[in-house]
């Protein structure tokens, strides 16, 4: 299906905005990962930033990063370049093409807030992740109000606080909403299940 004019737009203007300012987060996101060798998967990967910074001069890493916006994906594809160790693929996440127990690591960071079959979703993670494999789940806070020191990039100023504060309230989730989150997480067969927060982020680590 074609999308939507907001949709393209939206597209635009997350390149051009969150896409640049939040790479300090997504380098923050990638080291507390930590995987050195394996598999990983980006569900919902946009512009592809967190696939590249996880397999960031690691050839022992394959990762893959998956969207349903053909613009995301032309965007991702561009970024990672001629890198052979990442790969983009226009794909929905409720139907993820990849055999049981494929991947090490998987994280969706800001993408769960646009699911629209979040059990669906969530079982196919688990379905994909191998015994032991962790998922990694991230969300900013709408009620947050402080920008931590070190997780945006800013050129004169600009994003300010309020611009990005906006943008939480626009693109993430309420206390409401991560409490179902977490309801819907915990009727799958995860073994351990950790909820604390990582910079401006709710956070989930699953393992499988």
């Amino acid at each position: 299906m074609k999308p939507s004019l907001k949709k393209r737009i939206s597209d635009v203007l997350y390149q051009l905005g969150p896409a640049r300012y939040y790479q300090p987060a997504y380098a923050q996101i990638a080291a507390a990962i930590g995987l050195s060798t394996g598999t990983f998967l980006d569900v919902g990967c946009g512009p592809g930033w967190l696939s590249l910074y996880v397999a960031a001069g690691k050839l022992d890493i394959d990762a893959v990063g998956i969207d349903t916006s053909t613009a995301m994906v032309e965007a991702a594809r561009r970024n990672k370049g001629s890198r052979l160790n990442i790969t983009i693929r226009e794909m929905d996440a409720a139907d993820i093409k990849f055999p049981h127990s494929t991947f090490d690591v998987a994280a969706a960071v800001q993408s769960a807030h646009h699911w629209a079959d979040t059990p669906k979703i969530l079982a196919e993670v688990f379905r994909v992740l191998k015994p032991g494999g962790r998922f990694y789940l991230y969300e900013a806070a709408r009620e947050r109000q402080l920008v931590p020191e070190g997780w945006i990039s800013r050129k004169m100023g600009l994003p300010s606080d309020a611009m990005v504060r906006s943008g939480w309230r626009r693109f993430g989730m309420n206390d409401s909403e991560w409490a179902d989150l977490e309801v819907t997480v915990r009727r799958l067969d995860f073994s351990r299940i950790v909820c604390d927060e990582h910079g401006f982020y709710r956070r989930m680590v699953l393992t499988k």
